[in-house]
């Protein structure tokens, strides 16, 4: 039975934290070897990671100062002894069988990574969504062929639905950058896929991925604005050995990493008047660099036809009535409700 390693990244998670951690203490697989890397924690979380591994000979802590999430997983990565690698988030669950099922596939298959569903939920439990698909195991080549897809559905992007082989990750001396504000995961796994020769899908929701109004990703604030040139530039840069492939990827990341953060941090900034939204959105769309390298694409969906509209004539219009038309129909519906 070989050894998994499982890092968790932790920062001010204490309502959450002791769930997280018996989720992935209680897995079936008893092989694990659980690395809580404490980035800085101003709260109780700390504590709570030495008072577990007092009791776990299995669980190692690492306190460190605050870095950032791929700084925190980087590190767990360096001190990780396991033949696989899972990273888990510390405010989300792992059901009881995850890694069980990812290393039979994993070993069937011979594969170098392993991609599992998941659910998102909300704080009281209640599932919002339930991501999942079709058991299979493709070549490198058939991986960059299906790549837009499959980041559009939302399998690839993220580290925490997957169980990686670490002498892969060795190899390649790949990290996660610390610099990257937002999505970070998917520029990791994106200069990981050179590296796979084989990756499995399996048809089994092993996660659950905590919806939380207070986290990086739903909070109303400008800090993914100022990480857009890094951003741009670095998924400009990353290698993807299909040409045709990585300006279709390209436009699709930027584009939908434009309008994540117009429409959160913007848009639905309740502290900004409307006309001061727009002359942000002005701003923030004159940082993305590269633009010759947009187009419109008929693929993607249509509010990312909208940003790209938006971008290439300078005004924000386009994306921003269409958005605020969304959020009207919304609120319509829930009335009619």
């Amino acid at each position: 039975m070989e050894k998994v390693s499982v890092i968790l990244p932790i920062y001010n998670v204490e309502k959450y934290l002791k769930n997280c951690i018996e989720s992935v203490r209680n897995q079936t697989y008893e092989n694990l070897e659980i690395i809580l890397v404490d980035d800085g924690s101003t709260d109780n979380s700390g504590k709570i990671c030495d008072e577990i591994a007092k009791s776990d000979e299995r669980v190692m802590v690492i306190h460190k100062q605050n870095g950032g999430l791929a700084a925190a997983r980087n590190t767990g990565y360096q001190e990780s002894t396991g033949t696989y690698l899972m990273y888990v988030d510390s405010d989300d669950i792992v059901k009881k069988d995850v890694v069980k099922k990812c290393v039979e596939a994993i070993e069937k298959e011979n594969s170098d990574v392993v991609i599992f569903g998941y659910e998102k939920v909300d704080e009281t439990g209640n599932i919002i969504e339930t991501c999942k698909w079709k058991k299979a195991t493709y070549t490198n080549e058939q991986m960059l062929e299906k790549i837009y897809n499959l980041i559009l559905e939302m399998s690839f992007g993220y580290v925490w639905n997957k169980l990686y082989r670490k002498s892969v990750i060795d190899e390649s001396k790949i990290l996660g950058d610390a610099k990257v504000i937002d999505r970070e995961d998917l520029i990791y796994n994106l200069e990981l896929l050179n590296y796979w020769k084989k990756i499995t899908y399996i048809d089994y929701v092993g996660y659950e991925y905590l919806q939380r109004s207070t986290s990086l990703l739903h909070n109303s604030n400008l800090a993914r604005l100022n990480g857009i040139e890094y951003f741009v530039e670095k998924i400009f840069n990353t290698e993807i050995k299909n040409n045709e492939v990585k300006k279709k990827v390209f436009n699709m990341v930027v584009l939908h990493y434009m309008a994540d953060a117009i429409t959160k941090n913007i848009i639905w900034n309740d502290d900004l008047s409307g006309r001061e939204k727009k002359k942000l959105i002005k701003k923030t769309m004159e940082k993305c660099s590269h633009q010759e390298e947009l187009y419109l694409d008929k693929d993607n969906p249509r509010y990312l036809q909208q940003m790209y509209k938006s971008i290439k004539s300078g005004k924000s219009g386009y994306f921003y009535w269409y958005v605020k038309l969304g959020d009207w129909k919304r609120k319509a519906k829930q009335v009619e409700k």
